[in-house]
């Protein structure tokens, strides 16, 4: 496993978060077509890794890192 920081994970999580909220938002003002696809698979790529960041971060919770609760660091 790759080692990574609780604050570069952290915020990650939050970047990753908001480009999802973001792209979600553009994706209700789109027309059916290819672009809306193309960003729908987009959505769905950021939404699995932000998924595994969730899970990276719950296991440092579980391991005792003195973090907050997940819900509470997306926005």
């Amino acid at each position: 496993m790759v080692e990574i920081s609780t604050s570069a994970l952290i915020a990650s999580i939050q970047a990753v978060a908001q480009i999802i909220s973001e792209e979600e938002a553009t994706m209700d003002s789109m027309e059916d077509g290819p672009d809306l696809y193309e960003l729908a698979d987009s959505v769905e790529t950021m939404k699995k890794a932000l998924n595994e960041l969730k899970g990276v971060y719950e296991d440092a919770r579980a391991q005792g890192h003195k973090l907050p609760p997940y819900g509470s660091i997306v926005l």
